[in-house]
């Protein structure tokens, strides 16, 4: 219960570095709880060490202690100190994004103080294509607290339709989980129209790793090189290893692609305004914000059937299998050798996302939020 002299209903949200500036930030969510600490007073608890400065004002932070100690005892800590605010000023609510150790701590609360807690799911929390081994029902322990913290939290959210049909396949909760898009700010990427020209500049964006699939990408970017002019941006981290090196070397494109590493969400801008195409080969996805940005800035998309592709549907995108390197360069050259499709594809996909932004997300978190809320008081 929220005290009779308060303005806003708080709520304790909890995350691992969730509202960083860095590699641990997600933008989006940085984004949206911007925009409901005008509603709701925000108070986030990081468990992971943030650079807090970077944080706007209108959102309180609280995070580990610099002392040397082990993680968990960090955790404890954090949890710790959400118990005592809590205890001085109730909470309405209890947000935590992802499983461990946020959501726990999160349901522990919900029980101690009758304070529903929802669980926000990002990624492959609730569930990930058999293929790949990686997301939490692939270890024993994470899989276990996954399956107890989603069925004892008042509310799980997801950020899909492609991402709610695993949950609800691998999660036992019986109750309802609500679908609620996490969209982009699209005002930090405006549209900028372009035309085809050669060399075609294609970029990627994403850490490397099995679930975004680049060793794909790479091969079906050989096929194409070999057809037409081209150059490949890649942007993100995890690409500075023998295992890339080698495979630039074994398919003859060294000199046709360019890694620039990490690069902050405020500078990709300037990547996707060189780009004519997204390519994104990823086996599993959620709202996948770089196409989304992509879309926003007028950067066709060439990617899986999966997370926001699969919502959408057919459109706004160049679609395609994963994990399919011959029928990923087909699409792609089919898309370069039709301009027309080309056009009509970015501005029809730009309207898109800006019809369903990030002040559309907000506007569906907050009467969702404002409705829970309303029902626990």
């Amino acid at each position: 219960m929220m005290r009779k002299n308060d303005s806003k209903p708080r709520i304790a949200v909890m995350g691992m570095g969730t509202f960083d500036a860095g590699p641990l930030g997600i933008p989006v969510m940085i984004d949206l709880f911007t925009r409901l600490s005008t509603d709701f007073d925000i108070v986030f608890y990081s468990f992971l060490a943030i650079d807090k400065s970077t944080v706007p004002n209108s959102i309180t932070v609280k995070q580990p202690i610099a002392w040397k100690l082990p993680g968990r005892i960090k955790y404890f800590l954090v949890g710790l100190r959400c118990v005592w605010d809590h205890l001085m000023n109730p909470f309405s609510l209890y947000f935590a994004v992802s499983i461990y150790p946020t959501a726990l701590c999160a349901t522990i609360l919900e029980r101690l103080f009758n304070t529903p807690a929802v669980i926000q799911l990002i990624s492959t929390e609730g569930g990930a294509e058999p293929n790949v081994m990686l997301g939490n029902m692939t270890i024993p322990w994470l899989k276990k607290m996954t399956l107890s913290v989603c069925a004892r939290a008042h509310t799980v959210v997801v950020v899909g339709d492609y991402q709610n049909k695993f949950a609800k396949t691998n999660l036992t909760t019986h109750r309802d989980i609500v679908v609620l898009p996490l969209r982009i700010n699209t005002a930090l990427f405006p549209f900028r129209a372009r035309k085809l020209s050669y060399p075609v500049q294609f970029i990627q964006v994403g850490f490397y790793g099995p679930i975004k699939d680049q060793d794909t990408m790479f091969a079906a970017f050989a096929k194409v090189a070999e057809r037409i002019d081209c150059h490949l941006t890649v942007v993100g981290h995890g690409f500075d290893c023998s295992k890339v090196h080698q495979m630039m070397n074994d398919l003859k494109i060294v000199d046709k692609v360019t890694f620039t590493g990490y690069v902050r969400n405020d500078v990709l801008r300037t990547y996707l305004d060189k780009a004519h195409i997204l390519l994104h080969s990823a086996v599993f996805e959620t709202g996948c914000a770089v196409v989304q940005e992509a879309m926003a800035s007028g950067v066709a998309v060439c990617g899986t059937r999966v997370g926001i592709l699969h919502d959408i549907g057919d459109g706004y995108a160049s679609t395609f299998q994963p994990s399919d390197p011959d029928e990923m360069a087909t699409t792609i050259l089919e898309l370069v050798n039709d301009p027309i499709k080309y056009s009509g594809m970015i501005r029809a996909a730009s309207q898109w996302i800006r019809t369903y932004d990030a002040e559309w997300s907000h506007r569906n978190y907050l009467a969702f939020l404002k409705e829970l809320i309303a029902i626990e008081t």
